[in-house]
């Protein structure tokens, strides 16, 4: 199985976690404290800037999509309690909400 790399990007942390890990746990294994509301995509307390190929991440699927668009976002944010990576590298580059 191919690990998929996980940078982040303020803290220059990385690490290599198996496909359909989410960010959140991926933030978890490097060490970086994300603040979480619901966990379940609802909420939009971690939605952050990611950064990669289009097929990095899985797609966004309700109800992340809805939070996301409701929060008017930039097209690059996703929750991390929900996006799953699937292959290559992504990149974590910082809170949507703080700037």
């Amino acid at each position: 199985m191919d690990l998929v790399e996980v940078c982040f990007q303020g803290s220059g942390k990385t690490v290599f976690v198996p496909p359909g890990t989410t960010l959140l746990a991926a933030a978890g294994m490097a060490g970086i404290d994300v603040a979480t509301g619901c966990t379940r995509g609802m909420c939009g307390t971690d939605a952050w800037h990611v950064q990669g190929a289009a097929d990095c991440l899985h797609v966004a699927v309700e109800p992340e999509r809805a939070t996301l668009d409701r929060m008017g976002v930039a097209a690059d944010c996703r929750l991390l309690c929900s996006a799953r990576v699937q292959r290559g590298r992504v990149v974590v580059a910082g809170d949507a909400v703080a700037g």
